[in-house]
């Protein structure tokens, strides 16, 4: 027994040295590798110029052209409602949508009729009193003419003492009656014209008073101003409306706009310096628009499968930049927002609504485009002729999503490298590969056909 423990312990000593000999005898020197120099297999695409149409992808919320608020401008109760006054429903230019009970301004209209035919008389009666007047006084004045022929007479009838002083003194009184007719009518007649003056201005302001309760009457009446859809109601049948209450509000149907925020980096990426011209000292919307060139889509931000999207047009800037985030502020109109509305496929473009939309600017003939990606820290690689990596400086004009734009300082046909290498040493070996399926996708997101 003791020599068994003994062989477990001597036997495995044996073979480890018996291993370990035939292992030294076998024994190769080192072998010696020689020093290869690492090769990095890189996609690449050829430089060369491209068209590129200038992109900037921004978010809003869709807004009426046009709001309309319905305020009453006479009080009275409500008589008459449109049986489309409802929120949501469709409204044409010129549609009546409610009305005033016109009683007690129809009664002021007769009133105000009434007092004017009666200025109308009272200028014809004066006209008459005048004409009348006139022809007293031509036969007053030949009664005067007679009376003084006859005073004349008598004097010298009474200088010869063939008349008595009574007869004197009568044909005086007479004559002096006479004459006191003629001025009595004289001073009617001069009268009449300040009494036609205050009649004809009384005249005028029964008109002016008849005119404004016919515009009562008028305003009795509320009426769509321009085609639009009702966005709020706050009036039914036979209640009492006050003047200066909002009764309807309402947004235009044939255009839309959508407000979108831009950095002024983004916003100028649209407008290159090529095109920049002067404007004048103030300069009207229409020819800042002329001179920006900006087009739009305007698309729901839904699967690329159910693609949704309305043509957009620059309307104008925002007067000032946004205090907190440093944007502008650019509106885009799209006409007919309700046409060609498919039910379940289509909608129409309404109020609120959270869009898409992509601002394109004016294009951009022989630029040097790469994938933004292929940009690192203000260089891009470029595999030389003995594909080494060559690190070159670059100056980037304007970055577009997935897009960069470069200055000139190559040479068409230079290979770019897209990969980022990690070393990147300059003058290390490349193993380049074509990437065709780059360089065509470039090609579309550059003009502007594929999406951003």
């Amino acid at each position: 027994m003791k020599i068994f423990k003994k062989l477990l312990i001597i036997i495995p000593i044996i073979c480890g040295i018996a291993l370990f000999a035939v292992m030294k005898t076998n024994k190769k020197p080192p072998v010696r590798v020689e020093n290869r120099e690492r090769v990095q297999t890189v996609r690449i695409i050829p430089l060369q110029k491209m068209s590129v149409v200038p992109r900037v992808l921004s978010y809003g919320y869709v807004e009426a052209d046009r709001t309309w608020q319905g305020i009453t401008e006479v009080s009275g109760k409500v008589v008459f409602v449109n049986e489309n006054l409802k929120k949501g429903f469709f409204i044409k230019k010129g549609e009546m949508l409610l009305k005033i009970d016109t009683t007690n301004y129809g009664l002021a209209e007769s009133r105000g009729v009434a007092d004017l035919m009666n200025v109308d008389a009272r200028l014809k009666e004066l006209e008459q009193t005048q004409a009348n007047t006139r022809r007293l006084l031509s036969i007053e004045k030949k009664s005067l003419a007679s009376a003084g022929q006859e005073l004349k007479r008598k004097r010298k009838l009474f200088s010869n003492q063939y008349i008595s002083a009574s007869d004197l003194e009568k044909e005086e009184r007479t004559f002096l009656s006479h004459q006191t007719a003629v001025n009595n009518l004289q001073n009617v007649i001069d009268l009449i014209p300040s009494q036609k003056k205050a009649l004809l201005a009384q005249k005028k302001s029964g008109e002016s008073t008849v005119t404004e309760r016919r515009l009562d009457v008028a305003k009795t009446e509320i009426r769509a101003p321009f085609s639009c859809r009702l966005s709020k109601v706050n009036i039914e049948l036979h209640q009492f409306a006050s003047a200066g209450t909002i009764l309807v509000e309402a947004e235009s149907v044939d255009r839309a706009e959508v407000p979108v925020s831009l950095s002024p980096r983004s916003f100028l990426s649209l407008m290159p310096k090529q095109y920049g011209k002067s404007l004048g000292q103030i300069p009207n919307m229409e020819t800042i628009r002329r001179a920006i060139g900006i087009t739009a889509k305007v698309r729901l931000p839904m699967d690329k499968d159910m693609r949704i999207e309305w043509d957009g047009t620059f309307s104008r800037t925002s007067e000032s930049m946004d205090l907190k985030t440093g944007a502008i502020t650019i509106y885009i109109s799209v006409d007919k927002p309700y046409e060609n509305v498919i039910p379940g496929k289509r909608p129409p473009l309404v109020t609120n609504m959270y869009v898409e939309v992509e601002l394109k600017g004016r294009m951009l003939q022989e630029r040097w485009v790469v994938p933004r990606s292929a940009v690192h820290k203000g260089k891009v690689y470029i595999s030389t002729p003995e594909n080494r990596l060559e690190i070159r400086p670059v100056d980037v004009r304007f970055n577009m999503e997935n897009l960069a734009v470069l200055s000139n300082g190559f040479k068409s046909g230079e290979k770019l490298v897209l990969a980022d290498l990690v070393p990147a040493v300059e003058g290390m070996r490349l193993k380049p590969v074509e990437a065709p399926d780059v360089l065509e996708n470039l090609k579309r997101h550059a003009l502007g056909e594929a999406d951003l």
